[in-house]
């Protein structure tokens, strides 16, 4: 796909997910709808922020 102009990628890329969603309906798959601003995220607990570096003095 690295060698295909960009707007061709994208409609591959495209067509690739409606087979795919559409293999997974086939096989009795659903698709459940999440309202938005509901989080995947399941605990918190634990830092909320990533530490990059620890400075030492």
């Amino acid at each position: 796909m690295a060698n295909k102009p960009k707007k061709e990628a994208v409609a591959s890329s495209k067509e690739d997910l409606a087979s795919q969603v559409e293999d997974f309906l086939k096989k009795g798959g659903k698709v459940q709808q999440i309202p938005a601003g509901v989080s995947g995220q399941t605990t918190t607990s634990g830092p909320r922020q990533i530490v990059l570096s620890h400075k030492t003095s």
